[in-house]
């Protein structure tokens, strides 16, 4: 191997040129029943031109990374954080993309509120205000509205200009929400083409030689969420705390930190405990499909192609002003708990501490913090933290 440094300053470029259209079909079946009025289906349909130059086609290098020969490219000027593209990635496009989205709607009688013994008018419209678990903007003239889809369909792209593999594959996917609580996605990748025997994709498309194959799913994946909480004790404080965080989120100035706001929320629950709110359980379960590499011997996959996992976690008061809560992550494909953490947090008025331990795991850790409550103070902090890494076997 010969490994040579080369230092000079280079510059790397890129530009893209594109034009889209999308537009909005609406199609309605009413009903004669007393319950369900109407249904109402949404086509939105898109299509898109574009063009991509490739101005660092000298930077792009070609390497064999397996026996079989399979060739894969990087680009030079990426250094350490370059990545191999995938086959189906051409460094210069110039095609179109296209893509139909759909959702369904259905309107039925809301059911009539029964007032309380005693309870009296309070001065609101009572149009608006007469028909249960329905909000002001769907209570009109008695009549509810339900999502049945939040949204089905696919995407994709054909590249004109591609040696091979012009036809992108297709993403599909599917959203709704069950009873208000329960939500389900479900996404798959169709790959138009015939695939050889070690699993990777031929310039033949799958319909070329008859049997009405379309293509093959590559991966797959359903998962189903569903969280429950009692209600906030102080009502305006809740809301006062969902604006501040929407505005945070929503704020132009942070929207490059946005995703790394969420993630260290998501791994640091305990600094963000609400002690407004009594008690919160969420579940959520998650099941893959994803088609592996095939061994060279036995031309089957070197591992199982479908995984699950369930996620937990739960938070509640001690007193008003101590909160605990637990966390995990078990994996059915292992039948282990793959991650579970316990955290027990004090209210210090201006300031919060929490104390975070993970027993179980690869990763086991430690955590004490004490940090400030406003969120422009975050970094403002005192952690001390304690990690360990345990033998897989």
């Amino acid at each position: 191997m010969n490994l040579a440094l080369e230092r000079a300053f280079k510059i790397k470029q890129q530009m893209s040129f594109g034009i889209s259209f999308n537009t909005a079909l609406y199609g309605n079946y009413q009903f004669k029943g007393e319950k369900i009025k109407a249904i109402r289906h949404v086509i939105r349909p898109t299509f898109g031109l574009s063009y991509t130059p490739d101005l660092t086609r000298q930077f792009w290098k070609t390497v064999q990374i397996d026996s079989l020969g399979t060739q894969a490219v990087y680009n030079q000027l990426d250094g350490l954080f370059s990545r191999n593209i995938n086959q189906f990635t051409s460094r210069r496009s110039g095609g179109i993309n296209f893509g139909i989205d759909n959702n369904l709607e259905m309107k039925v009688k809301a059911k009539p509120k029964k007032k309380k013994e005693g309870e009296e008018d309070d001065g609101t419209d009572a149009t608006l205000d007469t028909y249960a678990n329905t909000s002001k903007e769907d209570a009109e003239d008695g009549i509810k509205k339900i999502k049945l889809i939040d949204g089905f369909g696919f995407n994709g792209s054909y590249n004109f200009l591609a040696d091979s593999m012009r036809l992108s594959p297709i993403s599909m996917y599917f959203r709704t929400n069950l009873f208000e609580k329960i939500n389900i996605n479900a996404s798959a990748t169709l790959v138009p083409y015939q695939l050889n025997d070690y699993g990777y994709a031929t310039s033949t498309y799958a319909w070329a030689n008859g049997g009405g194959k379309i293509g093959t799913v590559t991966n797959a994946n359903v998962s189903m969420s569903t969280s429950f909480q009692s209600k906030p004790k102080d009502p305006e404080k809740a809301k006062v705390r969902e604006k501040a965080i929407n505005e945070r989120l929503n704020d132009p100035m942070l929207m490059d930190e946005q995703q790394r706001l969420l993630e260290y929320a998501r791994q640091n629950p305990a600094e963000f405990v609400d002690f407004n709110t009594p008690w919160s359980v969420s579940l959520s379960y998650s099941l893959s499909y994803a088609r592996r590499g095939r061994n060279l011997n036995t031309l089957r996959s070197t591992t199982n192609p479908v995984t699950s996992s369930v996620n937990f976690n739960g938070s509640f008061n001690l007193t008003p002003k101590w909160n605990f809560s637990v966390n995990g992550y078990y994996d059915f494909t292992t039948s282990q708990i793959q991650t579970f953490s316990m955290a027990i947090s004090r209210d210090l008025h201006c300031w919060q501490m929490s104390i975070n331990v993970t027993p179980i795991g690869l990763y086991r850790f430690f955590n004490f913090t004490i940090s400030p409550k406003a969120s422009l103070l975050q970094d403002l902090k005192i952690n001390r933290t304690r990690s360990f890494v345990t033998n897989p076997n």
